[in-house]
């Protein structure tokens, strides 16, 4: 056979291939990603009660939430914005997999000052794992804050805006603390951020002392325009693991950085001052992107959270 009949054999055959992989691929099922169970005593919001609208002041949008979520910006809108509950139907959204319609939009537009987009679940020893409210700092930390955190998030492509240097940051724990030295705030500790290197974007698994971008990375495009359930499952002063739709993707371990409670009363703190209280444990979600990345822009939808004990 000549040569150019020969490739253009082969060239068919390998369109033929090509359209059977395709189709095999076409027909498996989409992997099945379970959707967190009721468990009494633990905390979970799924919106339910809470009206459509933005959240403003002490309007009704803003106080159904605040029964829900510990704080969504009340009082620092300049750094916060305003959230919004919106039905996901109207929105454009697929349905949420944990079902109901109700979700949060957390919109952050490019030369947008509030870049704290993000909602936070504050826990007390007093309201462990249940998280009722109102939180209050003077009730102390709980002793034990392992557990699986658990959101949904859907993250819009068509929005994604990011330098090289930006952040945007899904889900985080923080610890609250107050010391002898007058120090009163809430430090980060482990946290799941989004970021973009050479026009692509990637998620990773970071933690207060890490000076650079380390360990693995998952590329973000399989995840974009889809609702994703992210979770965070801590084994207290053991390690932490991610998992990404019911895969495990990253593990950190607690000789990296604290896994855990790490602030304790009467134990010197960062700011090497005693600790005189402990004030709380923070679950944060949301669109909580870099203030020096002015030209940033993003949309996450917040669906389902909750907060589950260790299987």
């Amino acid at each position: 056979m000549p040569l150019r009949g020969r490739t253009a054999v082969l060239a068919g055959l390998l369109v033929s291939l090509s359209a059977a992989v395709a189709g095999a691929a076409g027909d498996r099922p989409a992997r099945a990603v379970t959707v967190p169970p009721v468990v009494a005593g633990w905390w979970r919001t799924d919106l339910t009660g809470v009206p459509l609208g933005t959240a403003e002041g002490a309007n009704p949008v803003a106080a159904a939430l605040a029964q829900q979520w510990s704080h969504h910006g009340e009082g620092q809108e300049d750094d916060y914005g305003n959230p919004a509950v919106v039905s996901a139907h109207a929105e454009g959204l697929p349905a949420p997999p944990a079902g109901g319609d109700r979700v949060i939009r957390l919109d952050h537009p490019p030369g947008d000052p509030a870049t704290h987009r993000k909602l936070y679940k504050s826990f007390s020893e007093r309201t462990w794992p249940g998280g009722a409210e109102p939180f209050r700092q003077r009730d102390g930390s709980p002793a034990d804050v392992s557990g699986r955190y658990i959101v949904y998030a859907y993250v819009s492509s068509a929005r994604l805006r990011q330098s090289d240097r930006g952040w945007i940051n899904l889900a985080q724990l923080k610890e609250g603390y107050a010391t002898a030295g007058g120090v009163q705030t809430s430090d980060p500790s482990w946290w799941l951020v989004l970021y973009q290197r050479d026009g692509r974007q990637f998620l990773d698994l970071a933690h207060w002392n890490e000076g650079r971008i380390a360990g693995r990375r998952a590329d973000m495009a399989p995840y974009l325009d889809r609702w994703v359930k992210i979770e965070l499952r801590v084994r207290q002063h053991d390690r932490i693991e991610v998992h990404l739709d019911d895969e495990l993707f990253d593990v950190g371990r607690h000789e990296q950085y604290p896994v855990g409670r790490m602030h304790h009363a009467g134990r010197p703190g960062p700011d090497g001052t005693a600790v005189t209280r402990e004030e709380g444990w923070i679950f944060g979600a949301g669109n909580y992107s870099d203030p020096a990345d002015p030209g940033a822009g993003s949309l996450v939808h917040v669906g389902l959270a909750t907060v589950l004990p260790l299987e």
